[in-house]
């Protein structure tokens, strides 16, 4: 691969992580199948073992009891094998997932820091996650005296704002 073609296929694969990242806060389960190979095994842990749709469809059935979501992927550090159609990454993963209480309201924050460590192949022409472990690196919980209302969005309607301005241009 030329520099040039590794740049442009590490850019395919970071949008592949940022639409995981939509996926989960615009709780868009369509989009999320389309991160993973039918074929993806998921380690996440003490919070689930299986294939990668089943990891989206148990964390979005998490997150529609939530008040609010919010995922960021930092320092991307993707490797390819010699011809350019398997890599590897890491990337750090920064989640804040707020729950309710009882009687709806926002009651504490669990923040988490951790790292998606992922084997990749691009099939068809498109890069899919085939593995995924994950290491939980620092987690914490906020309690809810902090909180300030939210606004502009649109959780839980899957086809928020964004999506219209996206497909815009």
């Amino acid at each position: 691969m030329t520099d040039l073609e590794i740049l442009i296929e590490k850019d395919k694969i970071r949008d592949q992580i940022f639409n995981y990242c939509r996926a989960l806060d615009r709780i868009d389960n369509e989009l999320g199948y389309t991160i993973f190979a039918e074929d993806a095994e998921v380690d996440y842990g003490p919070t689930y073992k299986g294939t990668g749709r089943g990891f989206i469809d148990m964390m979005l059935k998490m997150h529609r009891k939530m008040v609010s979501t919010h995922h960021m992927m930092t320092n991307i550090l993707i490797k390819f094998n010699e011809d350019g159609t398997k890599a590897a990454s890491e990337t750090y993963m920064y989640a804040a997932c707020k729950y309710k209480n009882k009687k709806g309201e926002a009651s504490f924050t669990v923040e988490a820091r951790c790292r998606d460590i992922d084997k990749w192949e691009k099939r068809d022409g498109k890069w899919v996650i085939v593995k995924r472990v994950v290491a939980g690196d620092n987690s914490f919980i906020i309690p809810a005296p902090n909180y300030t209302d939210d606004y502009n969005n649109g959780r839980d309607k899957v086809r928020d704002i964004s999506y219209d301005f996206l497909e815009s241009v």
